[in-house]
């Protein structure tokens, strides 16, 4: 975080905006090309192994990791930064509920999916809130070291791969969540994260 520029880290919050709109206006059960994605993602192969991981992109699971990282934090005197890991888990999940009800997306074809799925679409509770959640510990337990940042964005994406192998969002629901995710985590970090020397 520190590394980027004062002018580079809101160019980057833009385009996480950019692309979280992009995907919101373009995208959904009315785009061509969302249904085509989605039929290049099925493969019979890979769905065993994404019904298992798919759940570490619910709350259920994601709890869980929030609250045990935080714990440690604070065990270790790093009480507002513990404090902060909970406020871009519980935010990301009330932010992307709210925008699912106010977007009102439809999912894919129920005949499709592969897997029960509840609430609307846009934007992809899994993706968004595993980006948050994951990349929050990166930026602030592991002080935005680079193999915890890749290791959090690589295990958010394939959870959030899972719900198009599964069926039951459309490529652009990822992504959305993905932007919103990794903007609400930045954007937090950015403003309350206690300045380390």
């Amino acid at each position: 975080m520190a590394r980027l520029s004062s002018l580079a880290f809101p160019l980057l919050l833009v385009l996480l905006v950019l692309i979280w709109a992009i995907a919101l206006a373009l995208g959904g059960p009315s785009a061509p090309f969302d249904l085509e994605l989605l039929h290049r993602f099925h493969d019979p192969a890979l769905v065993p192994a994404a019904r298992l991981l798919t759940h570490m992109g619910n709350w259920q699971y994601l709890l869980p990791i929030a609250l045990g990282v935080a714990g440690w934090m604070w065990w270790r005197g790093r009480k507002r930064e513990a404090v902060l890991l909970l406020a871009i888990f519980l935010g990301a999940q009330l932010l992307i509920d709210l925008q699912k009800y106010a977007f009102d997306r439809a999912r894919p074809d129920p005949s499709g999916r592969l897997v029960v799925a509840h609430f609307r679409a846009f934007p992809s509770g899994h993706a968004g809130n595993s980006m948050a959640t994951l990349l929050g510990i990166a930026l602030i337990a592991f002080g935005g070291r680079w193999w915890a940042i890749v290791t959090a964005i690589a295990l958010s994406a394939a959870i959030a791969s899972t719900r198009l192998i599964l069926a039951v969002h459309w490529p652009t629901d990822v992504v959305g969540g993905w932007a919103f995710g990794a903007f609400w985590a930045l954007l937090l970090v950015r403003l309350f994260a206690p300045k380390r020397r």
